[in-house]
């Protein structure tokens, strides 16, 4: 049912309840209609949201009409996995990168009637209360009690405190003063102030920036001042890149985990030595200029020209921040907020380019100062706010005050949070906010779960969207009883057909997108694969290995490197290098420790080793016998019954198997299979197929990311196909004959590869490339094929 109520007058403790219905506790539902169809077991949940409509809440509400995202769209999708989901949500895109905090909110609406459609088609029980809940108490039984500010009660399970990002409010001594906005959401509120007042925003940053553009847009003509401490702006945001060492900054978490002491050093040495890595040695940017208004101005061209490539190294550090941080000890954490803390949130969150230009253009006209300073006071006798700045005092009628979010538990004026607080429901963390397990952000107390602000001092980054949804995705998670997903390094080997190619140009972003790192390693066995054929063999088995290796190896891939890939729908390995950051290394042929030492180099938890028939290097075979970490055979071909039965034909599959020690192969985790079309070439089934060896890997992944045994894959051993062996080459070109059947179709063949490798515009270039390495092939062999 998904209905919305006014009052629930009998609520269960079996029941959830979520308390915000703004992007934090949409995100949860979003999960939990995940499990649901997957087929968890989710209790009632029952939704306690004061705003009408559910949604928006305060920052994406239409009271704060008139401002901008400060985020990238494909970084505010709710799924977390699914980061460019609301970008893909958007209906037009003519306003950028960076649309109105108001279309947001119509998202978060849209997602929510899409929460209640869909619970309401599998029978999952929500209801929403529209009502503030004032206290929390938790009983002798586990269960907590909950009132509501219209006086209903509710009992429940499990308690999530979706409450978003709470502002800051410092200057506690003005909350009296007429004139003090204390925050500036919603801006609607700011309307009050009149036009040619001078006006005071304390902050410099993204906050302080919204406000004084909104009372711009407004038609304010008084002068703004910003006061900060620094006296400085946030950087200017440029055109997203790609980060080619991406694996690195995971990389670095995983040594900041195994050896915290010495972690704050390690940290920020890493990071400038990669940022010196993207910048050509280049640190200019970072110099102070004579003036605000000069170093926006330098901030602006340099981010107009595509000369900011630091943001890239620093943005890219969204999903593995918290991971840093927590690994730090409280001393480094303490010395960073005292030191370091303000020039991060500078640099590492600038403004969209947009609204640079606007504050430029208020600086330029002097309608914008902006000074460093601290104090500001109220004086009676003139009535007035004086501050106390680097120019001198500056008196304002009217005082906002933009200092960004609050996790100070003492400073947080919600009486829900102060209950939790008071009746030792919340322990607060040294850092600020709530202490909460890492991975489930579980409070203190068993099933009383909270995020946002509140978890500041365990996650550190929390502000963003995209780490609202995967907090949001790990409560749900705990609610469903599933366990945390630990971040793997996954070693994927993968030789030179064109099979693993296609699985590795799916499985990475894939993978990355749940928060995994893989690492590509190119084979270069000198071995001949099974399926392959010497010069010497059957005509059909030599023209097997030509068109599944040598033409995607020798003729396709150099070529691509050269076209690019907008517009493809796979990537090389090369490609997949510079786009998604992965490590791409050759494992040579010679034996020895060096290959181990590069898998222990980079924390491999896993490998998968997929169906290219190269032999495996016995350094990787050594470095997962010695340990616990899984190796893993993904093997595809055609599959038949055993010989005595006529009923069942063959089948393609692909079957995971673990890998043992003594190279061979064990036993089998999970087998999946296609039946074999009669009228396909068997290479073109193959081709066609490779998605099920693609989810084969990523299930397996999942279980092991949950520490869950892979001998638990739940697939039927007692059918059929459990029973096929593959086909041995002699068997596969005799199955072949008997029912008419291409091996390979080399004309379809070159049509999936350029369809699939190439840019649209050169695809017809490279088809006729292909086609004459073909038949230059065809000529080495005598025979002779008419194109049509």
């Amino acid at each position: 049912m998904g209905s919305s109520l006014s009052s629930v007058a009998n609520s269960s403790t079996e029941d959830i309840v979520i308390v915000g219905a703004g992007a934090s506790g949409i995100a949860v539902l979003l999960r939990l209609i995940e499990h649901a169809k997957n087929g968890k077991k989710v209790p009632p949940i029952i939704v306690v949201e004061k705003a009408s409509p559910p949604g928006p809440g305060l920052a994406y509400s239409a009271a704060c009409t008139g401002t901008i995202l400060n985020m990238h769209t494909d970084t505010m999708g709710l799924y977390y996995n699914d980061p460019k989901h609301f970008t893909r949500w958007r209906s037009e895109l003519s306003s950028g990168p960076f649309p109105s905090r108001s279309q947001y909110g119509e998202y978060l609406e849209a997602m929510w009637s899409e929460i209640l459609s869909q619970a309401q088609q599998m029978g999952l029980e929500i209801s929403l209360i529209q009502d503030e809940v004032l206290d929390i108490d938790r009983h002798d039984d586990g269960t907590f009690a909950l009132t509501l500010a219209g006086g209903s009660h509710l009992s429940a399970q499990s308690v999530v405190l979706a409450l978003g990002n709470f502002t800051s409010t410092l200057n506690t001594h003005l909350l009296d003063q007429p004139g003090f906005f204390p925050s500036p959401w919603p801006t609607s509120q700011l309307q009050s102030i009149p036009t040619d007042a001078p006006v005071l925003i304390i902050g410099s940053r993204l906050s302080a920036v919204d406000a004084a553009l909104y009372l711009s847009k407004n038609g304010h003509t008084g002068p703004m001042t910003f006061m900060s401490r620094s006296g400085r702006l946030a950087k200017v945001q440029g055109e997203p890149e790609p980060f080619p060492r991406r694996y690195t900054l995971h990389t670095l978490a995983r040594e900041l985990e195994s050896n915290p002491a010495e972690g704050l050093v390690k940290l920020t040495t890493t990071l400038m030595d990669e940022i010196d890595g993207v910048n050509n040695g280049d640190w200019t940017w970072i110099q102070k200029y004579a003036s605000p208004k000069a170093e926006l101005r330098a901030d602006l061209c340099a981010a107009q020209e595509g000369n900011v490539h630091w943001q890239t190294v620093l943005r890219h550090t969204a999903p593995v921040i918290e991971r840093y941080w927590h690994c730090l000890p409280l001393e480094s954490q303490q010395l960073f907020m005292t030191k370091f803390f303000t020039p991060w949130m500078r640099y590492r969150h600038g403004m969209p380019v947009q609204n640079a230009q606007k504050i430029l253009g208020l600086m330029e006209s002097s309608q914008l100062s902006v000074v460093a300073g601290e104090a500001v006071h109220w004086d009676d006798d003139e009535g007035i706010f004086i501050a106390q700045t680097t120019a001198g005092p500056i008196e304002a009628a009217y005082v906002i005050e933009a200092t960004g979010q609050e996790c100070h538990l003492d400073r947080i004026p919600s009486p829900l949070v102060q209950s939790a607080v008071r009746k030792g429901l919340f322990t607060p963390h040294p850092m600020g906010g709530v202490d909460v397990d890492f991975d489930t952000l579980c409070a203190s107390t068993p099933g009383l779960y909270t995020m946002g602000s509140l978890t500041r001092g365990t996650h550190f980054y929390v502000s963003a969207i995209d780490r609202t949804a995967a907090h949001a995705a790990r409560i749900a998670d705990a609610l469903v009883g599933e366990p945390p997903a630990r971040p793997l390094h996954i070693a994927i080997f993968l030789g030179s057909d064109v099979a693993s190619h296609l699985m590795a140009s799916d499985l990475v972003p894939r993978l990355l997108a749940e928060g995994h790192m893989p690492f590509l390693f190119l084979t270069s066995s000198t071995e001949t694969p099974p399926t392959a054929a010497p010069d010497s063999g059957p005509f059909d088995l030599r023209k097997l290995a030509f068109f599944e290796r040598e033409l995607f190896r020798k003729h396709l891939s150099p070529r691509l490197e050269e076209y690019g890939f907008k517009g493809t729908r796979h990537m090389t390995v090369g490609q997949m290098q510079s786009t998604y950051g992965v490590s791409v290394q050759e494992i040579p042929d010679s034996k020895g420790s060096s290959v181990a030492k590069m898998l222990q180099k980079h924390f491999i938890d896993v490998g998968i080793s997929l169906p290219c028939g190269d032999v495996l290097n016995i350094g990787v075979i050594d470095y997962f016998s010695s340990s616990s970490h899984h190796l893993l055979s993904l093997d595809g071909g055609v599959l038949s019954a055993p010989w005595g039965s006529k009923k069942v034909g063959a089948q393609f599959g692909y079957t995971l198997r673990f890998f043992r020690g003594d190279s061979g192969l064990g036993d089998i985790i999970d087998r999946r299979t296609s039946p074999l079309g009669h009228s396909a070439a068997i290479l073109t089934g193959e081709y066609k197929e490779y998605a099920l060896g693609v989810q084969i890997v990523l299930d397996a992944i999942q279980l092991v990311s949950r520490g869950k045994s892979l001998r638990d894959v739940s697939w039927d051993r007692t059918s059929h196909t459990s029973r096929h062996s593959y086909l041995t080459a002699e068997e596969l070109l005799q199955y072949c004959h008997d029912r008419g059947i291409d091996l390979v179709d080399g004309d379809s063949v070159v049509k999936m590869l350029v369809e699939s490798f190439a840019p649209p515009e050169k695809r017809e270039v490279l088809r006729k490339e292909l086609d004459k390495v073909v038949q230059e092939w065809y000529l080495k062999q005598g025979v002779v094929v008419s194109k049509a």
